[in-house]
């Protein structure tokens, strides 16, 4: 579903990605981990195309390389829910949903029963509905966390990338996000890459993890071998003092 081999990205101040090759099978629900400033939002960033990496660097989706997708094409296969979402334009919680069903339509269309039964659907599973006509503007910051995550929804592609999503959401919300993102994987086959702090949530939820490490991948693999506590030690710089506990928690003894 995604290849990345020697991904390479730099900005004019520092090297942040340095030679990543990566494959993420179809339906994978792989959580995204490690320190600050490891390049974790750089990667989904170039996976979603909104960056040029190196010229030897490739990235393909579904056999595809993104260098040839236009701008819809690219649409139709990848959702991406950044970390920080700017209001640019103050448009009510309807449809800024609406606006994931773009990719769908062509220039002259507009919403039709399926686009409109579709944003209903997500703003029901995302707690929305009582705020379908609330602008933007007006919103908290969990309620517009979970406007965007909606619209991703909306945008129904078999690739979702979420640069921690559950930043803004009390632990309630945080839980029901989860649950739907892994519905989406489980009954839709939705692939999905998401970073993560919470790391009990990455036990609970992804089959797959990725720790990267100072630009590295440090550990890639199956979420029972790779979340451990030597290697979040190792890119922490946790000392021996840290466990970890059934639930995923790490906690200092």
């Amino acid at each position: 579903m995604i290849q990345i081999e020697n991904l390479s990205f730099a900005y004019p101040q520092k090297e942040v990605l340095k030679d990543i090759n990566l494959t993420v099978a179809p339906a994978d629900f792989c959580a995204l981990i490690g320190p600050n400033g490891s390049g974790k939002s750089t990667l989904l960033k170039a996976i979603a195309g909104l960056l040029s990496p190196q010229t030897n660097s490739k990235i393909a989706l579904q056999h595809q390389f993104i260098s040839n997708l236009t701008a819809m094409e690219m649409a139709k296969i990848l959702a991406y829910v950044p970390q920080h979402q700017d209001i640019v334009f103050d448009y009510p919680v309807f449809d800024t949903i609406l606006m994931g069903r773009f990719p769908h339509q062509n220039h002259w269309s507009t919403m039709n029963k399926k686009d409109a039964d579709i944003v209903e659907e997500v703003m029901y599973k995302t707690n929305l509905t009582h705020l379908r006509n609330r602008m933007l503007g007006q919103l908290s910051g969990g309620e517009l966390q979970r406007t965007m995550i909606a619209r991703a929804m909306a945008q129904q592609t078999p690739i979702l990338l979420l640069d921690e999503p559950l930043s803004n959401l009390d632990i309630t919300h945080k839980y029901e996000i989860m649950g739907i993102l892994k519905e989406l994987n489980q009954n839709e086959r939705v692939t999905i890459i998401i970073i993560l702090h919470e790391f009990s949530f990455v036990k609970r939820y992804a089959n797959q993890t990725l720790i990267l490490n100072d630009g590295k991948i440090q550990n890639y693999g199956p979420t029972q071998e790779v979340f451990n506590i030597e290697n979040l030690q190792t890119a922490f710089h946790l000392s021996s003092e840290y466990f970890i506990d059934q639930y995923g928690t790490v906690i200092k003894r």
